[in-house]
C-alpha cells in the first residue's frame, strides 16, 4: 500500500524570485544568497532541470512547510564563492551517471554566523536534479573514525529522512508511529533487543527510494496509471541502490526498505517473495504500514477505523500478510485501548 499524499502544502505559484520566509501572506520580491535563505530556514530542497534551473523549490523552518514555484532561478548563482567549485563538481558527477554525491562546506550566515551544511545531490528517475541542503554542525564535533561509525549512521539516516520529508511532504509522525509499532511487534514475538537497531534504522529508511521518484507521479493528485504505478514499485530497489552505496554497514536495516511491500502469496514488489522467504523485519513492518496508512487521513480518502482496519488486516492473513504474526498485532492493537 503506497501513501502518495502530501502534507503540510504551503504557498504555490508562479513567483520569480519571490519569497517570504516569515509570512506566507506577503512575497516582497528577493535576490538573495543561499546564506541568506539558510538564515531563515532549517532546511532547504530544490528540484532542478539537468541545466541547473530550478523547477520547485521547499523550505522548512521551525513552522513548517513551504512550496515555491520560481521561474527564473540557477543554485549555482546563489552558491558562496568557496563553495561553487564543489557544488560544481557534484553535479558533474550525476550527470555523468553517479547515484549521488555528498559534500560538506562552511556557509557564514549574516546572522547566524559561520555553520556547517551538507549538500546532498542526486538525480530522479526523470533525470531532474535533485538538491537537499541541511546543517550538518551537530555531527562535525565527531571525527569519521571507526569507533564513530554509528554518528556517520545516524547523520546518513537523518539526512535521507528530511529530505523525504520535503521532497513528497510525508509527514514524520507517520515514520514515527511505524517504527515504534514495528518494535513493539517485534519484542512480542522475541525479537533480540541487539536487532532493534536494524529494525528503526529500516523503519526509518523505509521509502527513501521515493526521493528519486518524478514530481509528476509522486505528488499526483488522482490515480497513477499502470505505467506510473510501475515506475512507483521501483522505490524499493531505488532505496537499496542509494543507501548500499552510500552505508554497507546498513545492510541488515535494509530488508525493510526492499521487502516492506511484498505479500505472503508472492504477489508483491520487488522480488515476488513469498512466505518466509520475506526477511522477517519486512513481514513485521508490512503490518504496521498497511495499518498506520488504513487508519490515517489521506487526501484522496478518509481514515478507516480501527476495527475496519484490524477487520482487512486478518482477512489478508496468508495472502498479505504472515499468518502466523496476524494474531500477535491484533491483540497488540486491540489492547492498547
Amino acid at each position: 500500500m503506497d501513501a502518495r499524499g502530501s502534507e503540510g502544502m504551503g504557498v504555490q505559484g508562479d513567483m520569480r524570485f519571490q519569497v517570504s520566509f516569515s509570512s506566507a501572506a506577503s512575497l516582497p520580491v528577493f535576490n538573495l544568497s543561499l546564506a541568506d535563505m539558510l538564515d531563515e530556514v532549517d532546511d532547504l530542497l530544490f528540484v532542478m532541470d539537468p541545466q541547473g534551473r530550478v523547477l520547485t523549490f521547499k523550505a522548512r523552518n521551525g513552522k513548517g512547510l513551504s512550496l515555491f514555484k520560481p521561474s527564473s532561478l540557477k543554485v549555482r548563482e546563489m552558491v558562496p564563492l568557496r563553495a561553487r567549485p564543489k557544488y560544481e563538481h557534484a553535479i558533474n558527477q550525476v550527470l555523468l551517471g553517479s547515484r549521488f554525491s555528498v559534500f560538506e562546506t562552511m556557509i557564514s550566515l549574516p546572522k547566524k554566523g559561520a555553520a556547517w551544511y551538507e549538500f546532498r545531490l542526486l538525480s530522479s528517475m526523470d533525470r531532474n536534479l535533485i538538491l537537499f541542503i541541511w546543517n550538518v554542525g551537530a555531527y562535525r564535533t565527531f571525527s569519521n573514525t571507526i569507533a564513530n561509525v554509528p554518528f556517520s549512521i545516524e547523520k546518513m539516516i537523518e539526512g535521507w529522512s528530511r529530505a523525504l520529508y520535503l521532497r513528497d511532504f510525508e509527514t514524520e509522525d507517520h515514520t514515527r508511529r511505524v517504527v515504534a509499532m514495528t518494535m513493539q511487534l517485534a519484542r512480542r514475538l522475541g525479537v533480540p533487543d541487539h536487532d532493534m537497531i536494524h529494525i528503526r534504522r529500516g523503519g526509518e529508511l523505509h521509502d527513501i527510494g521515493k526521493i528519486a521518484i518524478p514530481d509528476r507521479i509522486l505528488l499526483k493528485e488522482g490515480t497513477l496509471t499502470k505505467e506510473e504505478w510501475g515506475v512507483m514499485h521501483k522505490h524499493p530497489l531505488i532505496a537499496v541502490n542509494l543507501l548500499n552505496v552510500m552505508m554497507p554497514q546498513l545492510e541488515r536495516a535494509l530488508v525493510i526498505p526492499r521487502s516492506h511491500h511484498e505479500k505472503w502469496d508472492g504477489s508483491g514488489y520487488p522480488d515476488g517473495l513469498s512466505g518466509e522467504d520475506i526477511p522477517l523485519f519486512a513481514r513485521l513492518f508490512s503490518f504496521v504500514d498497511v495499518y498506520d496508512a488504513l487508519t490515517s487521513d489521506r487526501p484522496y480518502r478518509r481514515a478507516w477505523s480501527r476495527a475496519d482496519a484490524l477487520a482487512y488486516i486478518l482477512h489478508q492473513a496468508g495472502r498479505h500478510f504472515d499468518p502466523s504474526i496476524a494474531p500477535v498485532f491484533i491483540d497488540m492493537i486491540l489492547e492498547e485501548t
